[in-house]
């Protein structure tokens, strides 16, 4: 099973290459646009603690390819008093790539090829990673809402062991999934935004949902401010964790076009 797996990532590695060399034969240009964040927290006193948090959202929308590059971390240590030593209480890194295929320049309807990984020490998965492709359509796209939903099959793994690598593993859970995802866009007024995203991977045994919802309101032409709330849920866990995790968040964001 696992030879499948990787067959389909290698595939999704070569779509890049291929969008990319489709549009430079095309005569619309597009460029890359969309945000960054970083967030620091020193703590010191009754408590003393030190937390990054980053965020990117870029995105890059041509005549028939859409691009969409997602990527998270979060890392946070602890001093431990008896000892005087930092300890990590929490570690996670997320990164998701999504391709799409407009099925022609005015269709609604598009083919999508995603691929996820996510590392999370605090999980009780060592880390996973899925590649899923299926059909997708936007079914709402005017100055105020934009509507994308999207349905396929793909493939995920799971790991428990070892702890120490990014890749290796000695202990896996494979599967077939359904994906199932929701993006909507709202741009409430010229300077504010609320989006929501939604993805779940359904498996036979499991079923894996991640939510992101944040309302951005714009300072500048390249600075905002944003809250953000993080859900992720798992419906089977290791012994020893939750089933879900929360993040909320504000800071600055950056904007790039």
């Amino acid at each position: 099973m696992r030879s499948k797996y990787l067959a389909a990532m290698l595939i999704a590695a070569a779509l890049p290459a291929v969008s990319a060399a489709a549009e430079e034969g095309s005569s619309e240009a597009s460029k890359w646009s969309g945000d960054v964040s970083l967030g620091l927290l020193f703590k010191r006193g009754n408590t003393d603690s030190n937390s990054v948090n980053a965020h990117v959202n870029a995105s890059r929308d041509s005549a028939l390819w859409r691009h969409h590059f997602k990527a998270d971390a979060n890392n946070e240590k602890e001093r431990d008093p008896d000892t005087e030593e930092y300890n990590r209480t929490d570690e996670n890194y997320f990164a998701s790539y999504k391709l799409d295929r407009k099925l022609g320049e005015e269709s609604r309807n598009y083919l999508f090829n995603v691929l996820t990984y996510e590392k999370d020490n605090f999980s009780g998965f060592h880390y996973q990673a899925s590649y899923a492709i299926g059909l997708g359509r936007r079914f709402i796209e005017n100055e105020k809402h934009v509507l994308d939903l999207e349905a396929g099959p793909g493939y995920r793994v799971q790991c428990l062991e070892p702890e120490d690598s990014y890749g290796d593993c000695a202990d896996t859970e494979e599967s077939a999934i359904a994906r199932l995802a929701l993006k909507y866009s709202w741009q409430i007024s010229e300077n504010a935004e609320f989006k929501e995203e939604i993805s779940s991977e359904v498996g036979e045994d499991s079923t894996s949902t991640r939510m992101e919802t944040s309302l951005t309101s714009k300072i500048n032409s390249h600075f905002s401010l944003r809250l953000r709330h993080l859900l992720e849920h798992e419906s089977k866990v290791p012994a020893g964790t939750k089933e879900s995790d929360h993040q909320l968040s504000v800071g600055l964001v950056y904007t790039f076009k």
